[in-house]
């Protein structure tokens, strides 16, 4: 695997800004009377939850999502793996790697919705807020970034370099 990618947020960045968001989640949730269940979309999310859910020293479950497009022209998505948990009346995070447009994500919450949770909100590693065409409950950013590509930490390119253990520009 090459390493010769502009690293945009080290091993050490991101760990301690995932350090400083589950502090802030704890605090947020500590006299909450609900569980606490983190949601994340598989498979460029699968680090990000599991840093951030070890972050938290609450009791708390968690479960993925994975949601395809059908196909890039006529912008269908569908759920190709659904919760197994149960969230009804409980508080949960939403849990992705990165936010550019926000419509894959808004899908989700949409969808999560539906299993009547008594509360959502958003917790993203990267977003680019001039992208954002829609409105979310992003409660916790790790870092902006602009419109670069990027990988590691969960993100890839055909698949590859999700296991760098820090966020490179591609």
């Amino acid at each position: 695997m090459s390493t010769d990618h502009e690293i945009l947020f080290s091993e050490k960045q991101i760990q301690k800004r995932i350090a400083e968001l589950g502090k802030q989640i704890q605090l947020d949730y500590k006299d909450s009377k609900q569980p606490l269940n983190m949601i994340a979309m598989l498979k460029g999310s699968l680090y990000f939850l599991a840093d951030l859910s070890r972050a938290i020293n609450l009791p708390l479950n968690f479960d993925f999502i994975a949601i395809n497009k059908l196909s890039s022209k006529s912008h269908s998505i569908h759920v190709t793996k659904d919760i197994g948990i149960d969230i009804k009346n409980s508080n949960v995070i939403v849990v992705e790697e990165i936010i550019r447009s926000g419509l894959t994500t808004h899908y989700m919450i949409e969808h999560i919705k539906k299993f009547q949770p008594a509360s959502i909100k958003l917790a993203a590693l990267l977003v680019n807020p001039d992208q954002i065409m829609i409105d979310l409950p992003l409660s916790y950013t790790g870092f902006e970034i602009d419109y670069t590509r990027v990988i590691g930490y969960g993100m890839d390119y055909k698949e590859e370099h999700r296991s760098l253990k820090h966020i490179a520009k591609l």
